[in-house]
């Protein structure tokens, strides 16, 4: 354990200012440079060179930026100026009201359509998961729901069982809206696969990205206006990156798919379908730097004592 010396500190500590959802942002510093979000009725004037968010679950804190394209693009780029992520700890909060993983998953029931909770619970031959297969679908979809309300602004001010989010070529064969989900090894499954087949250089190979679609299911309970997306149009890319004790995970000591204990996830849009599927996947790779807390209070020239 250590402490900060602030005294010693040489660079300015900075309080964001915050919208109505308690959501920190970046204010404009240059005309021109904005991006005016509107969220429940609130508009707020943003850098938008630089949009970011952040999401911590010890011991970890994960903080994104996102650079983003100019609003006058071709029509086969929408503005992505909305960016969110969440992380998670595959940990089951047991206690006398929930004595099994089974019993503490079956408590956020209510936060899922009937599609998105068959997902977590069932393998791709229909039988029920394992808990510890369970607990991480549980987790990575409650990721992609939170990480695309944030990338919206409003965060927990939404009812998560109003919308559904489907990975296409994962959950769905098709960008078919009506399109019927199909079973699956569930999403920690692929990430591994990928990570054991990628033989790429680089941070490309610590992460796993995939097109999805938003779908509202019902209308809000609360007065919360989502601000999209209009579902005849746009998607989100979900990159997920696993993490383990020590920071970002490595293929060299990730011996079976239980060695991560966390993992992140990026949801980024909006896209247009032609954008997504016209490209390099690896467009939508982010760039990855790991700091512990000691190298960051050194990086802000603060003195650890």
């Amino acid at each position: 354990m250590f402490s900060v010396d602030v005294a010693e500190t040489s660079l300015p500590v900075i309080d964001l200012p915050r919208t109505k959802f308690n959501r920190p942002y970046l204010p404009r510093t240059v005309a021109g440079n904005t991006s005016t979000r509107v969220a429940g009725g609130e508009e707020v004037e943003e850098c938008r060179k630089s949009v970011m968010n952040v999401s911590h679950q010890f011991p970890y804190i994960c903080m994104i930026q996102g650079q983003c394209s100019d609003h006058t693009t071709s029509s086969a780029q929408l503005p992505c100026d909305m960016i969110g992520c969440d992380l998670v700890t595959f940990e089951a909060k047991l206690h006398k009201y929930s004595p099994t993983v089974a019993d503490f998953v079956k408590s956020f029931v209510g936060c899922f359509t009937t599609s998105e909770w068959q997902a977590i619970n069932n393998d791709a031959s229909s039988l029920p998961r394992s808990d510890d297969s369970i607990l991480k679908e549980f987790y990575l979809r409650w990721a992609m729901k939170e990480a695309y309300t944030k990338a919206l602004g409003v965060g927990m001010n939404v009812d998560f069982d109003s919308f559904e989010t489907r990975l296409i070529g994962h959950d769905v064969d098709s960008t078919n809206v009506d399109g019927v989900w199909k079973a699956s090894d569930g999403i920690w499954g692929s990430i591994i696969k990928n990570m054991k087949h990628d033989e790429s250089n680089g941070q490309v190979k610590h992460q796993f990205s995939l097109v999805g679609q938003v779908i509202r299911t019902r209308e809000q309970k609360s007065d919360v206006v989502l601000p999209g997306p209009k579902w005849d149009g746009e998607y989100w890319v979900f990159t997920f990156l696993p993490l383990v004790d020590d920071g970002l995970s490595n293929s060299s000591k990730q011996s079976d798919d239980t060695a991560s204990s966390s993992c992140v996830c990026i949801c980024k849009g909006p896209f247009n379908e032609e954008a997504v599927t016209s490209s390099d996947s690896k467009q939508h790779h982010v760039i990855i730097e790991s700091l512990t807390l000691l190298e960051l209070i050194q990086l802000h020239g603060m003195k650890a004592v």
